[in-house]
């Protein structure tokens, strides 16, 4: 039992002595960094972009002016319904909503389509 006892003292004191070592090595690490961020910025640096946001929700005059405009990606769908396109996503997903053409990758919706999917969802008054 003592040699049992004997040895968890002695690797308690391993872990003890390499976690003492982990922190000085980290607390010099930290002082590392705020020497860093104290030091002045140079004045010749260039300003960072300003990142333009973008509207949380499409407003309705984002819809397509032109009835022209046979085939709609899914950002003009969801302009013209004013949903998000995960919405428009989620329905195509789910095999809800308007149909959809696949050309290659790229995702279409025929405006009759769309507005015959619109007429259908109305509720009889």
């Amino acid at each position: 039992m003592e040699t049992t006892q004997a040895t968890l003292i002695e690797l308690l004191r391993q872990v003890h002595t390499l976690a003492i070592k982990e922190i000085d090595r980290l607390n010099m690490r930290v002082a590392e960094l705020e020497k860093i961020a104290a030091r002045p910025t140079p004045i010749a640096a260039a300003p960072a972009p300003v990142k333009a946001e973008r509207p949380s929700r499409p407003v309705p005059e984002e819809r397509p002016a032109s009835k022209d405009i046979a085939l709609l990606n899914e950002h003009q769908v969801a302009a013209y319904i004013c949903l998000s396109v995960a919405s428009i996503r989620r329905w195509r997903l789910l095999r809800q909503g308007p149909q959809f053409l696949k050309i290659g990758a790229a995702v279409r919706y025929r405006r009759e389509d769309l507005e015959a999917w619109l007429n259908s969802t109305r509720k009889p008054s």
